[in-house]
């Protein structure tokens, strides 16, 4: 039932899904983590007034949600002139290893760059807690040709695809588990996932950061950077420079961060 409806509401465009979203949008700010959300923006924004900041992020999550939707039934060509790219020809021939944030449109930029690219893309990820997003997003990367691998999948698939040149995407700002370095976040020491450290060690191959910014109601521009590539003879400090650009786009656009993560959560 669930399923039909999602791809029910895919159908319609992009303008009707953000007015459904605007509609439901008191839904979510009630009901979707407000504890958390602002919990997480009183501890990043001590001196702001969080309690606009909170509405803008409901306000931006409401948008992205109904746009994640709209990707079940989104054509290329659609989605190609929706988000536009600058830099992404560095990854033409794969071999790299690509980090990603969830700010902006997550699905659409990986969705997009998937069309963009030569190179096959794998993403690796953590299973959502929401079953059902977690389904969505699995239909999603499939009809995009996205390998999706979860986090216990990883060594596997990377001895199994040695030989291809593939681009390895990570989303690498939820809060680690055992492994981890820090870097500083919104004027806090953070955890990070130290995964993108070890890959780029392992794989011996170019770090890239992808920056999604919104330009316009379902418009985006994303840019492609290299932050750090081999030899990698000592540390290379991918999670600081990592942390760096997220900041930098947390700055630009704080509604469009996913602020819902337990991200300063103590021990």
């Amino acid at each position: 039932m669930l399923d039909m409806l999602l791809q029910t509401l895919s159908r319609q465009s992009v303008a009707s899904l953000h007015r459904l979203g605007r509609v439901l949008q008191p839904l979510f700010r009630v009901a979707y983590r407000r504890r958390i959300v602002a919990a997480n923006l009183a501890y990043a924004f001590p001196d702001a007034d969080t309690a606009t900041l909170a509405e803008r992020f409901y306000d931006a999550f409401a948008e992205t949600y109904m746009e994640t939707i709209r990707s079940l039934s989104i054509d290329a060509a659609e989605l190609g002139e929706r988000v536009t790219f600058q830099g992404a020809q560095d990854l033409n021939r794969g071999n790299a290893l690509l980090l990603l944030a969830h700010h902006g449109n997550l699905v659409w930029a990986l969705t997009a760059l998937a069309g963009e690219i030569e190179a096959p893309i794998s993403v690796v990820y953590k299973s959502p807690h929401i079953d059902t997003m977690h389904k969505l997003l699995l239909r999603i990367a499939r009809r995009f040709g996205i390998q999706a691998v979860s986090l216990g999948e990883v060594r596997r698939q990377l001895l199994k695809s040695r030989q291809q040149n593939r681009v390895w995407a990570l989303v690498a700002d939820q809060r680690p588990g055992r492994h981890r370095r820090h870097a500083e976040l919104c004027g806090r020491r953070t955890a990070f996932h130290a995964g993108p450290e070890r890959m780029a060690r392992a794989l011996n191959r170019p770090v890239y950061y992808l920056s999604c910014q919104r330009t316009a109601p379902g418009r985006y521009r994303c840019v492609v950077e290299r932050i750090a590539e081999p030899p990698y003879r000592s540390e290379p400090d991918v999670v600081e420079r990592y942390a760096a650009k997220l900041q930098a786009d947390i700055d630009r656009a704080p509604e469009y961060w996913l602020w819902s993560h337990e991200r300063w959560r103590q021990r």
